[in-house]
C-alpha cells in the first residue's frame, strides 16, 4: 500500500487551501488526494472517494513526490489545438477574402477557406472563428 508520507506544515497548509479554498477541480482532487493520503486513506478508498483509477492514484502520488504542489498543477499544452488563430495573417486574410467573394453563402465561403487548409473546418468553426474575427477576441 502507497502512501504519502512526511508533509511538513506548510504543505498541509498549501493543500488545504488548494483543496478547499480555490483552484480548479482537478486541482481541487489531487490536492484532497494528497492530504487524504496522509491521513491514512488507502489507494482503494480514495480511487472510490474520487472516483478514478487506480493508477491516476498513483500517478497524483507521483508527481506529488517529484515535484510539489507545482507538479500537479496541469501543463500548459493540453487539449486539442485550434485549426484557426487570429495571429496567422494568412488565415485571417483568406478567410476575409473568401466572405468578400462570397457575402451571403456561408458553404461556397467554407469551401474557398478549406482549399487552402491542411485539415478542413466545420461551418461552426468558421463561424465562431468569424465571430472572434468580428469581436476582436483573442
Amino acid at each position: 500500500m502507497r502512501a504519502i508520507k512526511n508533509l511538513s506544515p506548510e504543505e498541509i497548509k498549501q493543500l488545504r487551501y488548494l483543496a478547499f479554498q480555490q483552484g480548479s477541480g482537478i486541482l481541487q482532487k489531487r490536492s484532497q488526494c494528497i492530504l487524504y493520503s496522509y491521513y491514512g486513506l488507502s489507494a482503494r478508498e480514495l480511487m472510490e472517494l474520487f472516483n478514478v483509477d487506480r493508477r491516476s492514484i498513483y500517478n497524483w502520488m507521483d508527481r506529488w513526490e517529484e515535484g510539489g504542489i507545482q507538479a500537479l498543477k496541469d501543463k500548459p499544452g493540453r487539449g486539442v489545438k485550434p485549426r484557426l488563430s487570429l495571429e496567422c495573417q494568412e488565415q485571417v486574410e483568406r478567410i476575409k477574402q473568401a466572405f468578400s467573394l462570397y457575402p451571403n453563402n456561408m458553404h461556397l465561403a467554407l469551401k474557398y477557406v478549406n482549399s487552402s487548409l491542411t485539415q478542413p473546418i466545420s461551418r461552426d468553426t468558421l463561424r465562431r472563428f468569424v465571430k472572434r474575427l468580428e469581436t476582436g477576441k483573442v
